[in-house]
């Protein structure tokens, strides 16, 4: 049992309070070009720091399966949780709005579950920041390159945290309108005559 609770560690005190997924990014994995989905995810820990995390679907799994391994006195209990359901409800989604509300719905449950586990080591070290993380907030994408879905749809735009639509404007440069400078330089040439 000790060994699924942090000790000696910076995290022993923290805890997540919060998370939302925000949408979901397709990337490229491999050489050969497979795709891979993962979910953007924003969590607020105790000390209200706030993290974007990458996780896929086999994370999320991943999770579910090490939670039962670190805690097999409680695995029949662990195993009626709505944690199996939750991936379930994930895998079998076919819209991405769905998707997006089934994995907030499982990884709420699972920061909402008593301390023993969401404050397990667990649980504390997949809301940590990864590699891939760590990649994506140093604007380095194009070492994994990502693959856009289109088109997008609304319900992605508003789950994203602080975006501004003011950001989506388009700019058209049409060469076949003269610009302000191309009129003072010919005035500039008639004057010289």
């Amino acid at each position: 049992m000790a060994s699924a609770v942090f000790e000696g560690t910076s995290l022993v005190n923290m805890f997540v309070r919060g998370c939302w997924v925000n949408g979901i990014r397709r990337l490229i994995v491999s050489r050969r070009g497979d795709e891979e989905e993962f979910f953007e995810i924003r969590t607020e820990w105790s000390d209200r720091s706030v993290l974007y995390l990458h996780r896929s679907f086999a994370d999320l799994g991943r999770l579910c399966k090490r939670l039962r391994d670190a805690f097999p006195e409680d695995r029949p209990e662990l195993a009626r949780a709505p944690l199996r359901q939750g991936l379930l409800a994930i895998k079998e989604a076919h819209d991405i709005e769905t998707r997006l509300n089934e994995v907030e719905k499982l990884l709420e449950t699972v920061i909402s579950m008593p301390c023993k586990y969401s404050r397990s080591e667990v649980v504390l070290t997949f809301f940590e920041r990864s590699p891939l993380d760590q990649v994506l907030k140093n604007d380095n994408v194009h070492k994994i390159q990502p693959s856009f879905q289109s088109p997008v749809k609304i319900s992605e735009i508003m789950r994203s945290n602080g975006f501004c639509l003011a950001n989506t404007e388009t700019i058209v440069i049409d060469h076949s309108i003269p610009n302000g400078k191309d009129l003072l330089l010919d005035a500039d040439s008639t004057e010289r005559f």
